[in-house]
């Protein structure tokens, strides 16, 4: 029994390990919603690349998987539609997926972008980023 129990607990960590995200979801998408209406001074490169890792944190993570629409107004507030945007069409985006611009400039959106597609059930089912470097 022991023996058992040892097997299925290296089982239970390697699944983990290989599938499991150890990116903090909840920390993650506070810190995503702080950034998008965050002030990037000009020339303050180093708020700029901390809003590229936080971009990259949510692809690489998969931090938005399983997710519903609700829950992502909920957790990040309404995107952008992608309605009319050259980088959704270009990406396979629909025209209902929201597009988030991760700081400000001036008043006006600037830094990293994140789409987010949605199935026909509402479920996160695409997720593209760009980065601004």
């Amino acid at each position: 029994m022991p023996r058992l129990l040892t097997v299925a607990s290296l089982l239970c960590s390697l699944i983990a390990g290989c599938g499991g995200s150890s990116v903090d979801r909840e920390g993650t998408l506070s810190r995503l919603r702080a950034a998008i209406t965050e002030e990037l001074p000009p020339g303050d490169t180093a708020t700029l690349e901390a809003h590229n890792q936080i971009v990259e944190d949510v692809r690489d993570g998969n931090v938005l998987d399983g997710m519903r629409r609700f829950e992502v107004e909920e957790a990040l507030g309404r995107g952008q539609e992608c309605a009319g945007r050259a980088l959704c069409a270009e990406h396979g985006f629909s025209a209902t997926g929201w597009v988030y611009e991760v700081g400000r400039r001036e008043g006006v959106p600037w830094g990293p972008t994140i789409i987010v597609g949605f199935d026909r059930q509402g479920f996160v089912d695409d997720v593209y980023t760009l980065t601004r470097r």
